[in-house]
C-alpha cells in the first residue's frame, strides 16, 4: 500500500512537472517567433527605408514637378524599350549603414527590375551626408560596371553643387540610357511635348530632320573604341592570377568639364590572393541636353524654369513601373558632392 502511494505520488509530481516544461517551452517558443518577427519589421525600418510611390521618389522636396515629369519621361522610354528599370530615392539621411549597404538593402526592398533577371538601376541621394550611390542590379552589372557607374555619378556632382538636382540626375541617368541602348542596339525615343527625340551616345538629343544614316555612322565611329574599352574592362573583372573577383574603385583626379574631359584612376584588388594594379583613364565631358546653357543655369528641354511646385513626400508623377522582385549584384559606385 505504502509503494503504491509513493507511485501514485512520484507520477502526480512527474506530470506536473512536465505540464511546467511544456508550458515554459510553449512560452519559449512564441516569445521566440515574437522576436523574430519584430527583428524582420525592424530589418527595414520605415524611417529610413520609405515605400516607393513612383520611379522618382523625393522624400526630401528638391526636385520640382517639371523634373519629376522629365526624368519619368526618360525612365519610361527606358522601360519600354529595354526591359531596365531606373529609380531614384531622395533621402534625408542612410542611418549609421554605409551608403553601399543602404544601396544594397533600398534596391532589394524596392525589388527594382524583374525577378530573376535584375535589370534595375537606382541612384540615391542622402542630402545630411552629401553622399551619392548608383546600386546596379545584377543583370545590369556587364553593361553598367562599376566604372561606368562612377562617370555617371560625376556627371551629375557639378549640377549637384549648384543645387540642380533635377538636371543632374538626368544628366547622369541619360549617360546610363546610352550604354543600355548601346547594349540593345537600339535608338531610345523619348517622348516628350507629343514629340520623339531619338538618344544617340555622346550628345544627348538629335533634332529631328538629321539623317538617321548620317547619326548612325557618326556613332558608330565614336563607338567603336568605347566598345573595345568595355570589352577590356570586362576582362578586367576577374584577376589574372587566380581568377577571383576583383573589387574595383574610381578616384577622380581632376574632374571633367562641359567641354573637356577629367582624368581618373580605376584600382583593381584582388581579396583572395592579394593582386593589385591601377590604370588611369579620361573621363568624358559632362553631357547636358542642348539648350540647357552654362552648367550653373539655364533651363533644359526637360526643366523648363526649374521653378514651379517641388515635388511632395516622395511623391512622382506615376507609381513604381517595372519593380518586380530584382536583386542587386552589390555594384555601383559611391560619390560625395
Amino acid at each position: 500500500m505504502l509503494n503504491m502511494m509513493l507511485n501514485l505520488r512520484f507520477r502526480g509530481t512527474t506530470t506536473g512537472l512536465i505540464r511546467k516544461n511544456r508550458a515554459r517551452l510553449a512560452g519559449t517558443a512564441v516569445l521566440a517567433l515574437a522576436i523574430i518577427v519584430s527583428a524582420g519589421s525592424l530589418a527595414y525600418p520605415a524611417s529610413l527605408y520609405p515605400e516607393p510611390n513612383g520611379n522618382i521618389n523625393d522624400y526630401v522636396g528638391v526636385l520640382t514637378q517639371s523634373d519629376i515629369d522629365g526624368l519619368n519621361a526618360l525612365v519610361d522610354a527606358v522601360l519600354e524599350q529595354t526591359g531596365v528599370t531606373f529609380a531614384v530615392a531622395i533621402v534625408s539621411e542612410h542611418g549609421d549603414e554605409s551608403i553601399e549597404m543602404y544601396g544594397v538593402n533600398l534596391y532589394e526592398k524596392w525589388g527594382i527590375g524583374q525577378e530573376n533577371e535584375d535589370k534595375g538601376l537606382l541612384v540615391i541621394l542622402s542630402m545630411e551626408e552629401r553622399e551619392l550611390r548608383m546600386e546596379v542590379g545584377y543583370g545590369l552589372e556587364p553593361v553598367i560596371t562599376d566604372g561606368r557607374a562612377g562617370e555617371c555619378l560625376d556627371m551629375m556632382i557639378p549640377y549637384f553643387r549648384n543645387e540642380e538636382y533635377g538636371k543632374g540626375l538626368y544628366a547622369g541617368l541619360l549617360n546610363a540610357a546610352e550604354y543600355i541602348a548601346q547594349d540593345a542596339g537600339i535608338e531610345l525615343q523619348i517622348k516628350e511635348h507629343g514629340g520623339y527625340w531619338p538618344l544617340v551616345p555622346g550628345d544627348g538629343y538629335v533634332q529631328p530632320g538629321i539623317p538617321t544614316g548620317m547619326v548612325l555612322l557618326v556613332a558608330g565611329i565614336i563607338l567603336l573604341p568605347v566598345a573595345l574599352l568595355a570589352y577590356q574592362g570586362i576582362k578586367r573583372r576577374r584577376c589574372p592570377r587566380c581568377k577571383s573577383r576583383l573589387v574595383i574603385t574610381d578616384k577622380i583626379i581632376q574632374q571633367a568639364t562641359a567641354s573637356v574631359g577629367g582624368l581618373a584612376v580605376r584600382a583593381y584588388r584582388c581579396p583572395v590572393c592579394g593582386y593589385n594594379d591601377e590604370k588611369r583613364y579620361r573621363t568624358r565631358p559632362i553631357v547636358r541636353p542642348p539648350g540647357s546653357g552654362p552648367i550653373a543655369g539655364g533651363p533644359g528641354p526637360f526643366f523648363g524654369g526649374f521653378g514651379g511646385g517641388r515635388g511632395s513626400s516622395g511623391r512622382g508623377s506615376f507609381g513604381p513601373r517595372g519593380f518586380g522582385g530584382g536583386r542587386s549584384g552589390g555594384g555601383g559606385a559611391s560619390r560625395r558632392w
